[in-house]
C-alpha cells in the first residue's frame, strides 16, 4: 500500500516538475533548427511509442507518444552532411546555436518560474526550529545520542522555536542554539528533540543528556550542521520589479554554487553524499516533500525548486560530455580550432560511448537515489 500511494503522489510530481522542462529544451531546438532551415522530420510531444500522429504541418511530423514527459526532435542528417538541409551540413554558427538553444530555453524559462513563484506564491518563515542535518563523529552530539533529522525544542529548558515578525525578512537567529549550548559549558546540557519515527510521517519527542566539555569548540560547540524546520509561514507581496530581482538573485547564487563546490568539496566544508549527483527519482522524491510541506510554506517551494530544477537541467546539458548538447559543441570548437571537420562516423561513435557511460552513471544514481536519498529535511 504505501508503494501504491509512492506512485500515486510520486507520479504527477514527477510529470508535472520534469515533463514541461523537458518539453522547453527541445522546443529551443525546434525553433532554432526551423530558423536554420534545417529540415525537422518530428517534433514528437512524449517520448516513443508513438500513440497518434497529429498532424502534419509542411514537412515537418507533429506526434504523440505513450510516455507522459518532454519531447524530442528529429533532424535529418545529425551526423551526415551529405543532405543541404542536413544539421550536419549548416554552417558552425548554426549549428551551435541549435545545440544551445535548448539550454537557453531553461535559462529563460527557470528564470521565469522563479518570477512567477515570487510574485504570485512568495511566502516567507514565520515559525522555525532548528534541525539536524549531519553529525560529526565523536563530537558531544554524538555522544549525547544526537541524530539526523531530530528537531531541537529547547536546550536546558530554554525554548529555541525562532519566531520572526510578520513582514521581517530577516532570517531567523541562527546564532540562538550556539548560545544556548555554550552557556552549558562544564556543565549538564540537556535537549528536547522530536524525532522522526521509521516512515517519517510522524515525531516523537526524545530527552537527551550528557555534559559539556569546560572549553568547547565555540563556532561549532555540538558539532553539528542544522537547517530550518519550518512551522509556519505567511504570505508575502512583490511587485514586479522586486520579483526580478530576487529571480536574478537566485540564478546568480546557483551560478556562484556551482562555482564554489569544487573548493568546497576540498575543503571538506561540504559532506561529499550531499554533492552527488541527483537524477529523476531523487529530484521528483524532493519535489514530493515539498508537495507535502505546502499547509506550513503554501506552494512557493516547490515553484521555486522547479525554476532551479530548470537552470541546472540547462547548465546539466552543456557540460562537455559526449552524447549531451555540450559535447556535441565541443566537437564544433574542435573543428573551430583544426580547421576542418572531425570525420562524422568517428563522432557518432564517440557520442555513443558516451550515451552508454551515460546510462550506467544514470543507473547508479537511481540506485544512490532509492537506497540513500536526498531530501531537504
Amino acid at each position: 500500500m504505501e508503494i501504491l500511494n509512492a506512485l500515486l503522489v510520486g507520479l504527477p510530481v514527477f510529470i508535472i516538475l520534469l515533463g514541461p522542462l523537458m518539453f522547453v529544451h527541445e522546443l529551443g531546438h525546434f525553433i532554432a533548427a526551423k530558423r536554420a532551415g534545417v529540415r525537422v522530420e518530428e517534433f514528437g510531444m512524449g517520448f516513443p511509442p508513438r500513440l497518434v500522429r497529429l498532424f502534419k504541418r509542411g514537412e515537418t511530423e507533429y506526434t504523440l507518444n505513450w510516455l507522459p514527459l518532454g519531447a524530442f526532435v528529429r533532424m535529418t542528417g545529425e551526423e551526415d552532411p551529405s543532405d543541404p538541409r542536413s544539421f550536419a551540413a549548416q554552417p558552425k554558427r548554426w549549428r551551435l546555436l541549435i545545440l544551445a538553444s535548448g539550454s537557453l530555453m531553461n535559462f529563460a524559462s527557470g528564470f521565469l518560474i522563479l518570477v512567477l513563484a515570487y510574485l504570485l506564491f512568495a511566502t516567507a518563515p514565520s515559525e522555525v526550529r532548528f534541525r539536524v542535518v549531519t553529525v560529526s563523529a565523536d563530537s558531544v552530539a554524538a555522544r549525547i545520542g544526537l541524530q539526523p533529522g531530530d528537531e531541537i525544542v529547547s536546550v536546558n529548558g530554554v525554548d529555541l522555536t525562532q519566531r520572526v515578525p510578520a513582514g521581517n525578512s530577516a532570517l531567523p537567529d541562527a546564532s540562538a542554539l550556539r548560545s544556548a549550548v555554550l552557556r552549558a559549558a562544564g556543565q549538564t546540557l540537556e535537549l528536547e528533540v522530536l524525532r522522526p519515527v521509521a516512515d517519517g510521517a510522524e515525531l516523537q519527542r526524545v530527552v537527551l543528556r550528557g555534559t559539556m566539555p569546560a572549553n568547547p569548540d565555540r563556532t561549532a560547540p555540538l558539532g553539528i550542521s542544522i537547517g530550518l524546520r519550518v512551522l509556519r509561514s505567511e504570505r508575502v507581496a512583490h511587485t514586479l520589479d522586486q520579483a526580478a530581482g530576487r529571480a536574478a538573485q537566485d540564478v546568480a547564487a546557483i551560478f556562484i554554487g556551482l562555482v564554489r563546490l569544487p573548493f568546497e568539496l576540498i575543503e571538506q566544508r561540504v559532506p561529499l553524499e550531499q554533492a552527488r549527483p541527483v537524477g529523476p527519482i531523487g529530484i521528483t522524491t524532493i519535489g514530493v516533500s515539498l508537495i507535502e510541506e505546502r499547509d506550513t510554506q503554501g506552494l512557493f517551494p516547490f515553484v521555486r525548486f522547479a525554476g532551479f530544477i530548470s537552470i541546472v537541467l540547462g547548465l546539466t546539458n552543456l557540460l562537455p560530455i559526449p552524447a549531451l548538447d555540450g559535447g556535441r559543441i565541443l566537437f564544433i570548437v574542435i573543428e573551430s580550432l583544426r580547421g576542418r571537420r572531425i570525420d562524422p562516423q568517428r563522432e557518432q561513435w564517440v557520442h555513443a560511448v558516451g550515451m552508454a557511460v551515460l546510462l550506467a552513471l544514470s543507473f547508479v544514481v537511481v540506485i544512490l537515489d532509492i537506497s540513500a536519498p536526498v531530501t531537504l529535511r
